[in-house]
């Protein structure tokens, strides 16, 4: 979605001041290790931690918001921190999980967290009343459906231990590494003291959502200054460790301003992570820039084009026409210059789930002419291709779409709307095509998306029953070696049914001032600012 996360689009600057907040816009200044300067693309809709509507806000959210764990991938395998649990452990059945919160995680108001939280929070995501696109994390338990919500009259599988002790019991065996991911790094606990009383329907509309004073991670909420920054102020009591850098402002930056920041020493860190990487046409400057370091790795995640299933003429023959015109090996080497690998499906190549057996549709135009003509393709209709600004290589794209499609007979018209808005027309139906981006994470389960009527399946309300079907097969089987066979069978019918078109993979184009230290990323690219606290020499 802008990324939709599991995460969802941003690009985080960090800028170092001195001292105190200057002026609103005058951001430049001695450097010091005690205040740093964020920025991103676009605002953030809400703080909402079990409902915000991309990674704009889930990014800001995280300096605010824990989940029980973190995970990083460490030569390519998934490895698991403490972050609000301490410890965790995995019943031989692998169904029964126990989680021990750490002794001194407490809310910035200084309540404690304890289990009644987390279980306040799960019952809050699986509510059917209450708005959330979490239903991931907890759809395994014992009690929930597919799309995470409470079954009618269902005992939900969590029982309190203790005040900072529980377990949870999945439905059936499950894989532990992918249920850990899934249910300790994809959901935000929520202070039931604070919101315990608000009605489930209401949650989403509450002022705490734009004003989340009590968090629990490294940063308290200061205040939002619309469409400018997010100001937040050190947790001195963060149960990981005090923060060095006392104050944080998360700002909005279009894309274009970032290398003159760069250029000035004015910005420490961005987020890349597809969600805002520098730009293409700025990254060899900023690689021979001596004061940053430029990174560049491959992304669990991808650029895609949904079709509204709703459509009746959008059929499987016409769907493939439209992966045959578009040149997706132009997008790869030209538009993001080599920095991006050609898109087979949903699963990446870096994912140990990957079938390497399947390969993207070739970009071939007189196939596409064929297949639209057998399908009776009416070539005085007009498709809606509704695309988000704030990622230029995703607009560029969207004109090299529309050229494509347009040369073998299809008539396209490009909407270009804020993120919000996109999202909105999508939700409401009001598009054919629409351009988004996905984080995925490790776990190759992606029954969030493409399972009939799962949380994100409002992304293009397909109903593909053989997809649902090994879907639901692969999450009921703990076992790697016998999960693989399924997920490879599943990215070949993904192939053939195409409720997307996996455009590419981005690589992350992060830069990282050599003043920074402890600066790590966690397995969806994103940076790890909970349990790996930023370090920043001054300067």
């Amino acid at each position: 979605m802008r990324r939709l996360n599991r995460r969802v689009g941003v690009l985080i600057t960090f800028v170092v001041l001195a001292g105190l907040l200057l002026p609103a816009g005058v951001w430049g200044g001695p450097r010091s290790a005690l205040v740093v300067v964020s920025g991103m693309w676009s605002p953030p809709n809400n703080f909402n931690p079990v409902f915000s509507d991309s990674a704009y806000g889930y990014y800001a959210i995280r300096f605010m918001f824990m989940g029980l764990l973190e995970a990083r991938l460490e030569n390519n395998q998934l490895k698991l921190f403490p972050a609000l649990a301490s410890k965790w452990e995995v019943g031989s059945d692998h169904q029964t999980y126990t989680f021990t919160i750490h002794p001194k995680a407490a809310w910035h108001d200084g309540k404690p967290v304890t289990a009644e939280d987390v279980l306040f929070t799960v019952m809050t995501i699986s509510d059917p009343r209450a708005e959330t696109n979490r239903g991931v994390a907890v759809a395994n338990l014992a009690g929930v459906d597919a799309r995470g919500k409470r079954a009618p009259g269902a005992q939900i599988g969590f029982r309190i231990l203790g005040p900072k002790q529980f377990e949870v019991k999945t439905k059936t065996p499950v894989d532990p590494l992918g249920f850990l991911e899934q249910f300790g790094t994809l959901m935000y606990i929520i202070p039931k003291h604070v919101l315990g009383d608000v009605p489930p329907e209401q949650l989403s509309r509450h002022p705490f959502m734009q004003n989340p004073t009590v968090g629990s991670g490294p940063y308290k909420f200061v205040q939002y200054k619309t469409d400018q920054y997010v100001e937040l102020l050190l947790n001195e009591n963060y149960h990981l460790g005090a923060p060095t850098v006392r104050r944080l402002f998360v700002r909005i930056i279009p894309p274009t301003v970032m290398m003159a920041q760069l250029e000035r020493g004015d910005m420490d860190i961005t987020a890349g992570a597809g969600i805002g990487s520098i730009l293409l046409d700025d990254w060899d400057r900023v690689k021979a820039m001596a004061h940053v370091r430029a990174l560049s790795f491959p992304l669990p995640g991808y650029q895609f084009m949904v079709f509204n299933f709703q459509r009746a003429y959008l059929e499987k023959r016409v769907r493939r026409a439209m992966a045959h015109a578009i040149n997706r090996p132009l997008l790869v080497n030209q538009l993001l210059k080599g920095e991006a690998t050609l898109a087979e499906g949903p699963i990446p190549p870096t994912n140990p789930y990957f079938n390497k057996d399947v390969k993207p549709w070739a970009y071939d135009q007189a196939r596409a002419r064929s297949l639209l003509q057998e399908a009776g393709w009416d070539a005085s209709r007009t498709l809606i291709l509704r695309v988000p600004t704030g990622n230029i290589i995703r607009e560029r794209s969207a004109d090299i779409i529309r050229e494509n499609l347009v040369a073998v007979g299809i008539r396209v018209e490009i909407q270009r709307t804020d993120f919000p808005t996109h999202l909105a027309a999508i939700q409401a139906g009001n598009y054919d095509l629409a351009l988004v981006g996905w984080t995925g994470g490790v776990d190759p389960d992606v029954s969030q998306q493409f399972r009939t009527g799962a949380t994100y399946n409002w992304l293009g309300r397909m109903s593909i029953p053989q997809i649902d079907q090994l879907l639901d097969e692969g999450k009921g089987i703990a076992d790697p070696a016998k999960r693989r066979p399924i997920y490879y069978r599943f990215q070949e019918v993904f192939a053939d049914e195409l409720p997307y078109v996996v455009l590419y993979y981005e690589n992350a184009r992060n830069v990282v001032a050599k003043r920074m230290s402890n600066v790590l990323h966690d397995v969806y690219g994103f940076y790890d600012f909970q349990t790996h606290i930023w370090v920043a020499a001054p300067q």
